[in-house]
């Protein structure tokens, strides 16, 4: 039976089935194989001439190192996008598309002219904020200071004003006294005209007795009226002797009444005078408090100021930015300019794009059969342009990309190590990647291992009868394949399978041809490699 084998990976799991003819042709073909063979012997007497021949091959133990042969693009591994650092015009673009950088080089220049201009009126609109501001809080300083005199005064002259007006109301009270005096004075004055009257007129009626007594004698009536008259008499001299003490000077009244109108004329003056002050004290205490800024107005004067200091920061630094222009941070390649001389770039709008020159790999597609064996960290090989370039591997995607054919590709990083000026972004090259190495384990040669729906297999050949053993594989070279489990050591493998060879025949059996009978094999590759995807076939 005739296959074809597709490349296999590092442990045999990888490897597509071999194309088997269906059930009906192998048993048609083994049919028309017995009968021209018996047919033979009938006619020639014998059969042992007529078994078909099998190359084989012992199963050994060796070492195999394992590799995958393929190709990637060339691509650097960091890559920036420079985008615009301000809103400003391009000035001059000193790079072309495709042209090396150093570090520090410039890549792009501003016109700054708009830019300074900007910068120059927010500077201007910064330091007249500044001085409204201040202006206005040296003002609601002054007013605070004004209110806290005001109300001091305020104080000091309503004390004033209280003390006067107690010192009025004490005045008043006296002038009230000496007016209720005056007239009490008065009548004072006229109770003891009375008095004087009737003392008068009692001593003249006890002068009348007391002549007449002493002229002739009196009656017993006269002498009880006599005595009558000096009792009344010394009452009357008595009481006129105490209402003449309460009895003041009208002069000495009027006097003391002038003195106090006088003094109440002159507090009320006083006390006009301290109204007066204090009236003009209030309106200025009123006027300094309405000068006094609330603390929602200062917050607004700070926030005004901050505002306008933020904004001639943000000018000062998109202005110092601009001069800066846009220099490379590392050295590269340019791979992509959005920007032209003239034109107005937004904040933020990418203008060049740069690749490391320094960290450079290749991007390589790996199909699912060989995906098993790539890990990070495997060494490679890398050649472009008859040069070659270690590296190893550095990152496996874990999304796979759909392929031309439509099949599911991974891509997978290789770092080199030592890259040079003769790389091009872009351009293939081709990649060895080291899958690893099996020491002294059990292989056959590659070509004896074929693979049907049950898995892989081998056909050896045991007393000359060919018996199919199904195996577990391992890793894989261009010449060998490791047999983890299925077979022994010293076994005779068949290395070249076509229509002749099939279970349970005889064969007779001939040492395999150097480096293996895979001449007799049609091997097929991948069927993305057909369309163009790069190969990547494991040895």
């Amino acid at each position: 039976m005739f296959q074809r084998k597709e490349s296999t990976n590092a442990f045999g799991q990888g490897r597509a089935k071999k194309k088997v003819k269906t059930w009906k042709i192998i048993v048609l073909i083994a049919v028309l194989l017995l009968i021209v063979r018996f047919a033979a012997g009938a006619l020639l007497g014998g059969k042992e001439d007529l078994r078909p021949v099998a190359q084989t091959a012992d199963a050994v133990n060796k070492t195999i190192e394992s590799t995958l042969d393929t190709s990637g693009t060339i691509a650097s591994e960091m890559t920036r996008v420079y985008a615009s650092p301000v809103d400003a015009q391009v000035g001059e673009i000193p790079v072309a598309l495709g042209e090396s950088v150093e570090r520090g080089d410039y890549l792009l220049t501003y016109d700054t002219a708009s830019l300074q201009q900007n910068y120059d009126i927010a500077q201007l609109q910064a330091m007249a904020e500044d001085a409204t501001g201040n202006d206005s809080l040296a003002k609601s300083s002054e007013s605070a200071r004004d209110l806290a005199v005001s109300a001091s005064d305020i104080n000091t002259i309503q004390g004033q004003i209280d003390a006067l007006e107690a010192e009025i109301n004490s005045l008043q009270a006296q002038a009230t006294e000496t007016e209720v005096a005056t007239n009490n004075n008065a009548a004072a004055s006229e109770e003891v005209a009375r008095l004087e009257a009737e003392t008068e007129n009692l001593s003249i009626q006890i002068s009348a007795l007391e002549t007449k007594k002493e002229q002739g004698g009196l009656s017993e009536k006269e002498k009880s009226t006599l005595k009558d008259l000096r009792d009344n008499l010394k009452s009357k001299e008595k009481a006129l002797a105490s209402k003449r003490k309460t009895v003041r000077s009208s002069a000495e009244l009027a006097n003391q009444m002038t003195n106090i109108q006088a003094q109440i004329a002159q507090k009320n003056s006083q006390l006009s005078e301290l109204q007066g002050r204090l009236a003009e004290a209030e309106s200025k205490n009123a006027s300094a408090e309405a000068g006094i800024l609330s603390e929602a107005a200062r917050a607004n004067i700070s926030y005004s100021q901050q505002a306008s200091r933020l904004t001639l920061e943000r000018s000062a630094d998109n202005l110092n930015r601009a001069k800066a222009g846009v220099t490379a941070d590392f050295d590269g390649i340019v791979t992509e300019i959005q920007a032209s001389a003239g034109s107005m770039a937004a904040e933020g709008t990418p203008l060049i794009t740069l690749a490391s020159a320094r960290d450079m790999c290749v991007e390589t597609k790996v199909s699912k059969y060989n995906l098993a064996s790539v890990k990070t960290g495997q060494s490679a090989v890398i050649e472009f342009q008859d040069k070659e370039y270690s590296g190893s591997v550095q990152k496996i995607s874990k999304i796979a990309q759909q392929g031309e054919s439509g099949s599911a590709m991974v891509v997978v990083k290789v770092h080199i190590d030592n890259p040079d000026d003769s790389l091009v972004l872009g351009l293939d090259a081709k990649v060895n990647i080291s899958l690893g190495t099996a020491e002294d384990v059990l292989t056959v040669p590659i070509s004896s291992v074929n693979s049907d729906t049950q898995g892989d297999f081998v056909y050896v050949v045991e007393n000359g009868v060919v018996v199919k053993k199904y195996v577990t594989c391992g890793l894989s070279s261009k010449e060998d394949t490791e047999i983890k489990k299925g077979i022994e050591l010293g076994e005779k493998v068949i290395t070249a399978v076509d229509s002749s060879i099939m279970e349970g025949i005889e064969v007779k059996e001939a040492p395999a041809e150097e480096g293996g009978a895979a001449q007799d094999t049609d091997q097929a590759v991948p069927a993305e490699d057909a369309e163009g995807a790069p190969q990547d076939t494991a040895e």
